[in-house]
């Protein structure tokens, strides 16, 4: 058995996988001017990239863990189990956020509730609908990132063992893979898009073995400094140069309308095949902050840093959740208006409500650890 790895909780993890979920729900709900804060505005990549990197970190961090403890057949369980819930997650969603569109249709007599999320198939087919949404094969509008999360763990077996064998070899593989996929268009098969699933697992697997590639390297040194000046120098030049290429001051009416360098600089940025450019702002990126934050920063202590950890620590059940309040953001802004009182209204509302809840499955996570470690006196005193 290889020797455990013992070290301090990365605070940084946490804390921007609740930053991407909350910057995730802000942009899902449409004509939404907060939206001009997040992440897409300000470069290639967006919320999505973030989650899915740190999600391959995490999952790197976690399963190369217990496969030092109980060999590859625990991973295959744990991560079967892992995309089995995710699976049970989504269905729940759309179920949920298919029930809450039509009644939104049927009381305010506005079929584009419906419509714009493509779920008005239910009406029609319910049985071959909900069968191919049982299938993966149905997947509505801004609900299709749980089913390439569903994938990504069932491929996290064969990404644990070929990171065992070399990093180097595991991220040719991926490369591979995602090559391929960008060059003959190879996807799953989707209802609603000729071309396949919107987020297409077999490019997107690239970034999470990056993750993953990323937690071995972590946990080898743990002790090396990320602060390397000859990789630094060019990731911030190239965070800068995506920056100014999408020059997010153009959305602001206060801010000068010029662009620096023309919007079409680089050609068509695929996210579903996740084009390069997309992968190397949000590696380039991650890069800058793990060298520039430190992972256990005083301000990460903080009470609202708490918050938005707390977001990220209950991923899965705070994406559902804000995947349902953009839903409802949408409908209130659409039939209360969209001044921008109603606005900041409808975004705190909905980042309190995610915040509470993580707080809230946080605590009783610690109850039931409590319970657990409790002896058996105690447990028949209580």
């Amino acid at each position: 058995m290889r020797p455990s790895h013992t070290k301090e909780r990365d605070l940084r993890i946490d804390f921007f996988r609740g930053l991407a979920l909350i910057f995730i729900f802000v942009d899902h709900i449409p004509n939404n001017s907060w939206a001009k804060g997040t992440l897409k505005n300000f470069g290639f990549a967006d919320a999505s990239e973030v989650f899915v990197l740190l999600a391959g970190f995490s999952a790197g961090l976690a399963y190369l863990s217990l496969e030092e403890r109980g060999g590859v057949r625990a991973v295959v369980e744990r991560s079967s189990r892992r995309a089995r819930d995710i699976y049970v997650w989504h269905i729940g969603v759309f179920l949920v956020a298919s029930l809450l569109l039509f009644l939104a249709a049927r009381a305010f007599g506005k079929a584009s509730y419906v419509n714009n999320i493509v779920v008005g198939h239910l009406a029609t087919e319910p049985v071959s609908t909900l069968l191919s949404a049982l299938a993966l094969y149905y997947q509505p509008n801004m609900m299709n990132i749980l089913p390439m999360y569903v994938v990504l763990m069932l491929w996290l077996p064969v990404i644990i063992v070929m990171l065992r064998r070399s990093i180097p070899g595991a991220l040719t593989v991926a490369l591979a893979i995602w090559l391929v996929t960008n060059v003959t268009g190879f996807n799953l098969p989707s209802f609603q898009m000729a071309t396949g699933w919107f987020f297409n697992p077999f490019a997107w697997q690239l970034l999470f073995t990056v993750g993953a590639a990323a937690a071995m390297l972590a946990r080898r040194a743990p002790s090396v400094s990320t602060l390397r000046p000859e990789i630094l120098v060019p990731a911030g030049a190239f965070v800068v140069f995506a920056f100014l290429v999408s020059a997010p001051w153009v959305a602001i009416s206060w801010l000068p309308s010029e662009r620096l360098l023309p919007p079409n600089l680089l050609g068509e940025m695929s996210k579903t095949d996740l084009s390069m450019w997309r992968l190397l702002h949000v590696v380039a990126l991650a890069y800058v902050v793990a060298a520039l934050v430190p992972k256990n920063a005083l301000w990460l202590k903080q009470s609202w840093a708490n918050a938005v950890s707390l977001c990220g620590k209950h991923s899965l059940e705070i994406f559902s959740l804000g995947t349902l309040l953009s839903f409802l953001g949408w409908i209130a802004l659409a039939e209360l208006g969209s001044s921008q009182l109603m606005v900041a209204a409808v975004n705190v509302a909905g980042i309190a409500i995610m915040s509470m809840t993580a707080w809230q499955l946080s605590r009783r996570k610690e109850d039931r650890r409590a319970l657990a470690q409790a002896s058996p006196v105690q447990a028949l005193a209580s």
